[in-house]
């Protein structure tokens, strides 16, 4: 066997490995955009009211397609959840965990809500508020994973009053889950009121009275 006859092979091996490589990358980047197509629809309309073949035409994709690279529609929906929780859920959570202050955390998860609702990219509403009003259309899975999102999002609520509580910013007595729970109620609720035709600035006004509220000290 001649060198050059190796040199050739092992050049024609390198490029057909980065051919392929291209390729899945490529793929990849086709099923992250058809996903987040997906997610979209999904959370304008949801579950139930989103057909495949409108999930067909926003993705981009024909029937075997989705299947071969997502599965079923309940399936689909999952990852879609996913991508939801790995998005828009962690944007909440990351205002929390940035705040320099308990009311800061407080008032960054509420006005996430308003810039979640309002946003041109964004279909309104929140896709698992949403999911969760039309829960009896869900399997078990899917019912966990949407009760997780907002049992993570107040837990994360609490352990940032309880630093706050170690630092001195509030009372050692103030009641931290209850907050918290208040905290997850006003997310909910300024959904709604989103989805009903309040306005940007009715729903700021709310934030600062309720965090002042929430955040003030017993006597």
């Amino acid at each position: 066997m001649s060198i050059l006859f190796v040199v050739n092979a092992i050049i024609l091996t390198r490029r057909h490995l980065m051919e392929v490589t291209t390729m899945a990358r490529a793929k990849s980047f086709q099923e992250d955009k058809a996903l987040e197509s997906a997610m979209l629809l999904f959370w304008e309309n949801g579950y139930s009211a989103t057909s495949m073949k409108a999930l067909e035409r926003a993705m981009g994709l024909n029937p075997t397609s989705i299947y071969n690279a997502f599965g079923s529609k309940r399936a689909l929906f999952q990852r879609a959840l996913e991508l939801y929780f790995q998005t828009v859920l962690a944007r909440f959570i990351a205002r929390v965990v940035r705040a320099k202050s308990a009311q800061e955390a407080l008032s960054g998860v509420l006005e996430e809500v308003i810039h979640l609702h309002f946003a041109k990219s964004n279909p309104g509403g929140c896709m698992v508020v949403l999911s969760l009003l039309e829960r009896e259309q869900h399997d078990v899975k899917t019912k966990k994973m949407l009760d997780s999102a907002l049992f993570q999002l107040r837990d994360i609520i609490i352990e940032r009053l309880k630093l706050a509580q170690v630092e001195g910013e509030m009372d050692a007595a103030a009641d931290c889950p209850g907050i918290a729970n208040h905290v997850i109620a006003l997310v909910t609720g300024m959904i709604a009121m989103a989805k009903a035709g309040f306005s940007k600035k009715e729903l700021k006004a709310l934030v600062n009275s309720s965090t002042a509220v929430l955040i003030e000290q017993p006597g």
